[in-house]
């Protein structure tokens, strides 16, 4: 089974929980960038709000080489307004994700993966998206359980 953990991260915390993910199912590691400029915190819910309220697909500027060879795909980003980025949608929307098994890993300070986890399985039409987990501080035992499910 080939692994892509790809991710989204904001401020550093995604990046190394998509390291520690990438590390402990293998496969290769792409990070997901964005053409906007989120700045720091603020300047980040200021822009995420306005892309939520205005239902934006911001552009994507990283894209996946062969996405297709890929049978395991481990998504990673912030929980934004509970959910995932708008950017997350537009990353998802350029790859056909039928026939894959889809994870999902996010960071937040408090919220929960849940309402993210739906809205994957929302957007990554034909997948099979398995379940979610908030990466803060688990260890490896944990996060293998979670690939294991």
């Amino acid at each position: 089974m080939k692994t892509l953990t790809a991710y989204f991260s904001l401020s550093g915390v995604t990046k190394k929980a998509a390291e520690c993910v990438q590390a402990l199912a293998g496969g290769d590691l792409f990070e997901i960038k964005g053409e906007k400029n989120y700045g720091g915190y603020f300047k980040a819910v200021a822009i995420g709000g306005k892309e939520l309220a205005t239902k934006e697909m911001p552009a994507v500027t990283t894209h996946v080489k062969d996405f297709g060879s890929y049978d395991r795909i481990l998504l990673g980003f912030p929980v934004w307004y509970g959910s995932c980025p708008r950017l997350i949608r537009t990353f998802v929307s350029e790859y056909d994700f039928t026939g894959k098994d889809v994870y999902v890993f996010c960071t937040s300070g408090s919220s929960g993966p849940e309402k993210s986890l739906e809205t994957v399985k929302a957007i990554c039409k034909g997948a099979k998206v398995h379940s979610a987990i908030r990466i803060s501080g688990q260890g490896d035992k944990e996060i293998r359980a979670w690939l294991e499910k």
